[in-house]
């Protein structure tokens, strides 16, 4: 009875059901989980993975006592730097590694924008759309490491952007004091 119990336990916490970190839900439906490195799932689902999910990271840097943040879809292809400042800084492709090359990115139906060769772009050229979007696409040069002569494989990965307004809003509550996070 009781290894029952463990095993429904244990699969009720690795299917997102049962979380031993702190999670609160907001009016508007969505979770927010606390971990204990110090960073923050945004999301509605309890599956961490699953598109809409964001992960919020606020690190308090050590020499400069400033925060330094960042949001990555969950889902893959998306990381937005904020660095010290209030606002993002830069977007980029996450998974781009083609040496030398630029990648392209894209929201909805606008034009696609070049990527510098880290796969980012400043987020000034972006951010806006992305606020008010539903799917970031990212065109990448990624290197198969089985690969022989290693040339970059160019890919297409999609992010959904559901919830990207609400990761932002907690970046700011983390920068403001009005969400404790533990670094």
């Amino acid at each position: 009875m009781s290894r029952v119990l463990l095993t429904t336990i244990i699969t009720a916490t690795l299917s997102g059901c049962v979380s031993p970190n702190p999670v609160s839900t907001t009016s508007d439906g969505y979770r927010i989980e606390k971990f204990s490195q110090g960073t923050v799932s945004v999301g509605k689902s309890a599956n961490l993975l699953a598109a809409g999910n964001w992960s919020v990271s606020c690190p308090t840097d050590a020499m400069t006592d400033k925060r330094n943040c960042s949001i990555t879809s969950l889902s893959g292809a998306l990381f937005i730097d904020y660095g010290s400042s209030p606002t993002p800084q830069r977007v980029c492709a996450l998974s781009h590694d083609g040496p030398g090359m630029t990648a392209l990115i894209r929201v909805d139906s606008h034009p696609a924008v070049a990527t510098d060769t880290q796969g980012c772009v400043p987020a000034g050229r972006i951010i806006q759309q992305m606020r008010s979007g539903s799917t970031f696409l990212a065109r990448i040069g990624a290197i198969n490491d089985w690969s022989p002569d290693l040339r970059p494989v160019i890919k297409d990965e999609r992010a959904s952007l559901e919830g990207l307004n609400k990761a932002m809003e907690t970046v700011a509550d983390i920068r403001a004091g009005k969400l404790a996070v533990k670094l």
